[in-house]
């Protein structure tokens, strides 16, 4: 005998065997009992979910009877029954031939029943054939009409149509089904395997069903199917390589992670596979870093889960976004670049510096980072390049006078004047945009010195000069002359700013290229400058 694949064997056979679509199974089943049945019925789905299988469980509830018309039903053989492939029958020629046999009574049913599979295929033509005898057909005939394009069908249809939308069926759901099947097959899995295939199957049973089918068939008679064994046949990347690679980009280890790029690349894995891959299991990470470990927004096993936890635990949530987002866009690229593997090993180099790079974020804002080495010693001196503080209009508190700074409050106006500015400016959604984006610096009497939380909005601020001097104006009762950080009579930074050693330091020259930023000040602070009788050290950043 032929072999039977395992999405046809283990199709649902009544409305209690139906997964993952259980309300929809007992809305029809109540409908039957009611006799509440409608006339035409449109079932709405991605591929894999039970459309097709509701249809024909439906049409076996109102003509079957015995076994034999049953089994015909479920197998797609019965006479009044008939299944249509509208992507091969879509003309208007079919719909009118549809509309001639719907006169003719059934054979040996109460109905005759029309299984429209893919109906969105049908041309205008054959639709508008079809929609008087939708609306009203014989009362022996009804239509199911199946489609994954519900916006390709016209609306004078659905309203004809009683409408069913099919939800994807969850991965516990087709795990569950899953070991139900291997369980009679009488074959063994591991728990891994099982969820990754559920996982892989994006809430289509007949996808889970069908790379199953595929496994077993791979797999010796007495054997236990594994994820090593799936990862061989679809060409997937070792799941111990790929952590291992991730690792590596968790310790920052560029050559490693290279390295291990390149071993799954000489396994035969694609590039796009590789990266989908990366971005999958940094998602993971990701949920974990934010959800905590007992997060159910992750399915992994207790092994899987216990390393990447570990992994979690060594890179932060924002950088991991980051990550991501590089992923992202690297994949678009290399679909239509001539030098894919560069971009890629490009990509690779770039996630392992990710934590460097927070690193350098951290050090802009006068800080250490989420993996900053310890301060050695407290009495270094110690300099940081300013940088734009948190968004929005907040005012800066006074500077303590023992703190010498280039950004220094000369009176207490500052607080209750850019408070008015801020309270104008909510009058209009470009002036409170803007003045949301700046923050304020210094105010004396007939000035004001602005900063913006963004330097790529500073052009922008800078254009607003005279809007924002009409605003202080009002606020304050008198003129006021705008000004933004940094600047000097030319636009330029200070002399003493661009002379400054510190700008020769290996991380601030990083950081400056690899932000494109403009120094505009340098503040010095005074409480780590050694004492006169100890030794004078290099300037750290």
């Amino acid at each position: 005998m032929s072999y039977t694949v395992l999405a046809r064997r283990y199709r649902s056979q009544s409305f209690d065997e139906v997964v993952g679509q259980e309300a929809i199974a007992r809305t029809l089943e109540r409908a039957i009992e009611q006799d509440r049945v409608a006339h035409a019925y449109l079932f709405v789905g991605t591929r894999g979910v039970g459309k097709t299988t509701m249809a024909r469980l439906l049409a076996k509830a109102l003509n079957g009877g015995s076994a034999e018309v049953d089994q015909a039903i479920m197998t797609g053989q019965d006479t009044d029954v008939i299944e249509i492939d509208a992507a091969s029958n879509r003309g208007v020629d079919e719909a009118r031939d549809l509309i001639a046999n719907c006169v003719y009574r059934p054979m040996r049913g109460p109905y005759k029943i029309y299984i429209i599979d893919e109906v969105h295929m049908l041309t205008r033509e054959a639709f508008n054939a079809l929609l008087k005898t939708m609306e009203e057909p014989p009362s022996h005939v009804k239509f199911i009409l199946c489609t994954t394009e519900p916006h390709k069908v016209p609306p004078t249809i659905q309203s004809r149509c009683q409408r069913f939308d099919y939800r994807n069926i969850s991965t516990d759901e087709i795990a569950k089904h899953l070991e139900s099947v291997i369980k009679t097959e009488k074959m063994k899995a591991d728990t891994d395997l099982v969820r990754t295939v559920a996982r892989m199957a994006a809430g289509s049973m007949r996808d889970g069903l069908s790379l199953m089918d595929r496994v077993m068939a791979s797999t010796p008679k007495g054997e236990t199917m594994s994820v090593a064994q799936l990862e061989k046949l679809l060409g997937l990347p070792e799941r111990d390589v790929l952590l291992s690679l991730i690792e590596a980009m968790a310790a920052q280890d560029a050559r490693a992670a290279l390295e291990t790029s390149n071993e799954l690349l000489s396994r035969g894995v694609s590039l796009e596979q590789v990266i989908d891959s990366i971005v999958d299991t940094l998602r993971d990470l990701m949920v974990l870093a934010a959800c905590g470990g007992e997060s159910d927004l992750v399915d992994l096993a207790s092994t899987s889960r216990e390393r990447a936890l570990k992994l979690a635990a060594q890179l932060s949530a924002p950088g991991l976004i980051h990550m991501i987002g590089q992923c992202e866009g690297v994949a678009r690229m290399t679909k239509s670049s001539s030098n894919p593997r560069a971009l890629f090993d490009a990509l690779i180099i770039r996630l392992a510096m990710t934590e460097q790079i927070a690193d350098i974020a951290a050090l802009l804002k006068g800080g250490g980072g989420p993996a900053a080495s310890p301060q050695k010693k407290s009495d270094e001196p110690a300099r940081r390049v300013s940088a734009p503080a948190a968004r929005g209009p907040v005012a800066p508190a006074p500077v303590a006078s023992t703190a010498p700074k280039a950004s220094v409050v000369a009176t207490s106006e500052p607080t209750d004047a850019w408070s008015k500015v801020c309270a104008a400016a909510q009058a209009k959604t470009t002036t409170r945009v803007l003045v949301q984006s700046l923050q304020a610096i210094t105010i004396e009497p007939g000035r004001a010195v602005l900063r913006a939380n963004d330097p790529r909005q500073l052009a922008y601020a800078k254009s607003q000069s005279e809007l924002l001097a009409a605003l202080f104006r009002d606020a304050v009762g008198h003129p006021v002359k705008v000004e933004f950080e940094g600047e000097s009579a030319s636009g330029a930074a200070p002399a003493s700013v661009v002379n400054d050693p510190i700008l020769e330091h290996e991380l601030v020259r990083k950081a400056i290229s690899l932000f494109d930023a403009k120094v505009v000040a340098i503040e010095k602070d005074a409480a780590a400058e050694p004492k006169e009788d100890e030794t004078k050290s290099e300037p750290r950043p």
